[in-house]
């Protein structure tokens, strides 16, 4: 049987009884971190800032590509039925053309980022559904030159259920302030087109994965490889895309090619 020996000799240090042996308060580690505590290291420091300068000039970018959008909206109005005619056109991402939110809802994003495997992909609103969401009666306003304007942004309750939007005329180019519409309207019109776009992005690579295993099968089957030439290999996407400049400058000069004739 094994004996256990205790030796009191050295007695467990003496701990100072509080307050000296209190916890770190919120506010003195505030004033630590103040006076220069790291709480990151230097290389995720310049990961942080080099993200912030990235988001910048994702938001400089954003905010030219959405003017140049409406200065030529007479322009993609016209072209409306060949813009959703042609997946080009109609998949170009415009989540910086319209903005809404309101009370208690907050902002509401036209672009939804997801985490796929360590992946990071993000899927805005399209071309194609925006054009969409202009055919409702709630987001038209008729201008005092005789068009149609469209709403740009709009805020609201969802509690109260009323709203102010603003709208921009294609023709004269006039912003409208529009007021008393229903606030749901806005926000259920934006959530099903950008909705429906995530279903058409997530559908077209399951299409395309389902064609990839089909063609990996087909060479395994006829011995081409199989083992060094995975499904993954056999996965194709729809090509070099489209961006705003590019349809716009086609559709200019296709405009000036009619002219001409």
């Amino acid at each position: 049987m094994a004996t256990i020996h205790i030796d009191d000799s050295n007695p467990f240090p003496n701990f100072p009884i509080e307050p000296d042996n209190r916890r770190e308060s919120f506010a003195d580690f505030c004033k630590r971190e103040a006076a220069g505590l790291k709480l990151e290291s230097d290389e995720m420091y310049q990961e942080n800032r080099e993200q912030e300068e990235l988001n910048a000039l994702q938001k400089r970018r954003s905010e030219r590509k959405c003017a140049l959008l409406y200065n030529n909206l007479d322009l993609i109005l016209r072209h409306r039925d060949e813009i959703i005619a042609t997946p080009r056109y109609a998949n170009i991402d415009v989540q910086y053309a319209i903005k809404g939110g309101g009370l208690y809802v907050g902002r509401l994003s036209a672009v939804r980022h997801f985490n796929f495997a360590g992946t990071l992909v993000s899927i805005g609103l399209k071309l194609s559904s925006l054009l969409e969401i202009w055919d409702n009666e709630q987001f038209k306003v008729e201008c005092k030159c005789g068009d149609t304007a469209v709403i740009r942004s709009f805020s609201g309750s969802p509690l109260s259920g009323g709203s102010q939007a603003t709208a921009v005329c294609p023709k004269c180019k006039r912003e409208i302030h529009v007021k008393n519409r229903r606030f749901g309207g806005y926000c259920s019109l934006m959530h099903i087109g950008h909705d429906r776009d995530i279903e058409k992005v997530v559908k077209s690579i399951i299409a395309k994965w389902t064609l990839a295993e089909v063609a990996y099968e087909k060479n395994a089957a006829e011995g081409k490889d199989a083992k060094w030439r995975k499904a993954g290999r056999e996965l194709h996407d729809d090509g070099e895309p489209c961006n705003l400049e590019t349809m716009i400058n086609e559709l200019k000069l296709k405009e000036f090619q009619l002219a001409s004739r």
